[in-house]
């Protein structure tokens, strides 16, 4: 995908925090694109850098992080190169968030139509009255909230409805493009399916674009119409979801993942952790950072990091699936 069709387009950025313990590299050389009504489901352990990525895109890192290589953009349009002004403007117009939680989205002292109104009289400051509680009741009705719930406060919603409002308010503007960070994590099983299809639906209607951030597999899959898997701040497995569930091999990171999700069998519930703990940042091992967990590593593995490459529909940033693919063209 050229950075021309791309809606979403990072190159090579690098996201490092500054910390009493030393420089930690949280987001480490990743490059993706997302195009125009696709859905990119990021996902991996906590540590990883999915939701720095994702603050990374939106240009809101916290004061202590920095993008210090590479380039993220919008349309083309470099977010780091834009004034605090032009960003501003920029921001839920074109490129808009949903949060884990509504609450950090939604003020608890400022009823909910209150709220929508302001995002009309700073980004559309001419739309009339008229125009802006017809829109706002456009947008209620895509999230099916009603609208006399524009008169309640966010303590007097249900978490389910207080996800719906602020994904209602992050396409307000109809932006391009919407990054969702674990927008469902602090809801029960069955209002996370409602969410996630509520999502799909109306992502199919506006035809925006997506970055899916999760820490649940199948949630990602269920969703996703691409999905990167990251460790240790960097892309180690990317792949359609059409074929990502299905595929003879993973990434071993990947595998553990799969693993980790409960079966139901005969016996009841299984499931298998992966053994060890995510890595330290801030003193990385040498070679390949998933190695020390990892039942497949080899020498190779302890002295370089592998980059990721094409390997049949996918691409893996892995010793041993290369060394694997290799044997097998070779007899």
């Amino acid at each position: 995908m050229s950075d021309d069709t791309a809606i979403l387009t990072v190159d090579h950025a690098t996201v490092v925090y500054g910390s009493e313990a030393g420089l930690a590299q949280a987001v480490n050389d990743v490059s993706l694109a997302v195009a125009p009504g696709h859905i990119l489901g990021v996902v991996g352990e906590s540590g990883c850098g999915k939701s720095t990525l994702a603050q990374a895109i939106m240009r809101l890192l916290s004061p202590n992080a920095a993008l210090v290589e590479g380039r993220i953009a919008v349309r083309g349009r470099d977010m780091y190169r834009m004034s605090e002004n032009e960003l501003r403007m920029f921001r839920w117009k074109h490129v808009s968030m949903v949060f884990q939680s509504a609450l950090v989205t939604l003020n608890p002292v400022i009823p909910v139509g209150k709220q929508f109104q302001e995002i009309f009289q700073i980004h559309e400051p001419t739309m009339s009255q008229v125009q802006v509680r017809k829109r706002i009741e456009e947008l209620l009705s895509l999230v099916r909230i009603h609208p006399q719930n524009l008169s309640n406060y966010a303590h007097e919603l249900s978490g389910g409805m207080r996800q719906r409002i602020a994904i209602a308010m992050a396409i307000a503007l109809d932006p391009v493009l919407v990054v969702m960070d674990e927008p469902t994590t602090a809801l029960d099983a069955v209002v996370q399916r409602e969410i996630l299809d509520e999502i799909r639906r109306i992502q199919e209607i506006k035809r925006f674009a997506v970055v899916f951030i999760s820490h649940d597999l199948r949630l990602v899959s269920y969703i996703s119409t691409e999905i990167a898997v990251m460790y240790a701040g960097k892309i180690v497995e990317v792949g359609s979801a059409h074929h990502f569930m299905a595929a003879a091999h993973h990434h071993p990171y990947t595998q553990g993942l799969l693993d980790s999700v409960p079966k139901l069998s005969g016996e009841g519930f299984t499931i298998r952790a992966i053994p060890g703990s995510p890595p330290d940042l801030v003193h990385p091992v040498r070679g390949c950072a998933f190695h020390p967990r990892c039942s497949a590593a080899y020498d190779a593995c302890l002295a370089a990091s592998p980059i990721l490459r094409s390997v049949g529909s996918s691409k893996f940033a892995c010793f041993d699936i290369e060394r694997r693919e290799n044997e097998k063209a070779h007899g």
